[in-house]
């Protein structure tokens, strides 16, 4: 594991990747225009916009599609990608049902799950934290965590955090079959002492008192590397993980990045809890995740 890897590595991480083709779509924001313009001076990304929207674009770039609205830009956006034409679609339109059916495809025969990851620096230990799922998942049952959990891993790998550290959270970190949540969190774990899930551990039922210390963890009984040394924050809905990553965005000022993992094509996009800052970072992190140089 990198102890001091940063949010802002993320961008060197991209600088050693090739050059990728970004495609633009959606509503004409310009803070992600400007991530996207910012990634080609920076090297490793090539942005196409595509749609009427981005007519008004001060500097000169060529429009694809530029008779058509932001809705259907989108989709020939994803065409693009699906086509081999471009390798990244940016989506700069509102999270919609639709957008994620699109995003999803062919997943769903094969029962991966999309779910959204938000990476930060932890203010206790300045080393990268993910919170999931805090956008796409309200209730997940217990095949859906699984997914996430498969999903997750990767991700953390490329940013160094090899077998990482994961609290399945919960109300309480006993089980009680009265709560969902602390089931799911204690089948996980055995799957995890199974190896089920490589050499990364999965610990659970934690609740965040012990997920955060070792030593409330054993006070309660816990015996275990998780508590203290969490990697992932495994939620148990998308409620409570939302409402916690605000509360850090909004009260503590830290800073988010994101990635939808799940997807049968690379897609950018950004929640609601990220600063307008970013979008260099999340595109970064969609270039990082692509295989090859």
């Amino acid at each position: 594991m990198m102890g001091f890897f940063h949010i802002e590595d993320i961008l060197k991480l991209a600088l050693k990747k090739n050059r990728r083709k970004i495609v633009v779509a959606g509503k004409n924001n310009s803070f992600a225009v400007d991530a996207a313009l910012q990634s080609r001076k920076m090297g490793f990304g090539d942005p196409i916009f595509c749609g009427k929207e981005f007519s008004g674009l001060k500097t000169k770039e060529n429009i694809l599609f530029d008779d058509s609205d932001a809705t259907q830009a989108l989709c020939k956006a994803i065409g693009m990608v699906q086509d081999g034409d471009a390798d990244i679609v940016l989506n700069t339109n509102p999270l919609t049902p639709d957008f994620l059916e699109l995003a999803a495809g062919t997943n769903r025969s094969n029962s991966r799950v999309m779910n959204y990851i938000n990476i930060f620096s932890s203010p206790k230990e300045q080393r990268l934290t993910f919170f999931t799922d805090t956008l796409v998942n309200s209730n997940p049952e217990i095949l859906k965590k699984i997914g996430i959990i498969h999903n997750s891993i990767p991700v953390a790998d490329v940013l160094g955090i090899k077998n990482p550290n994961i609290a399945a959270l919960a109300p309480v970190e006993f089980v009680n079959p009265a709560i969902g949540s602390t089931m799911d969190a204690a089948i996980l774990s055995k799957m995890s002492q199974r190896g089920q899930f490589g050499k990364s551990v999965v610990e659970g039922p934690l609740a965040m008192d012990n997920a955060e210390s070792a030593i409330a963890a054993k006070q309660k009984g816990v015996d275990s590397i998780v508590p203290g040394n969490v990697d992932i924050y495994l939620f148990p809905d998308v409620e409570s993980a939302n409402i916690t990553a605000q509360f850090l965005s909004f009260v503590f000022q830290v800073k988010f990045c994101g990635i939808l993992t799940g997807t049968r094509i690379p897609v950018i996009i950004q929640s609601s809890l990220e600063q307008n800052d970013s979008w260099i970072y999340n595109i970064a992190l969609a270039v990082s995740m692509l295989k090859g140089r």
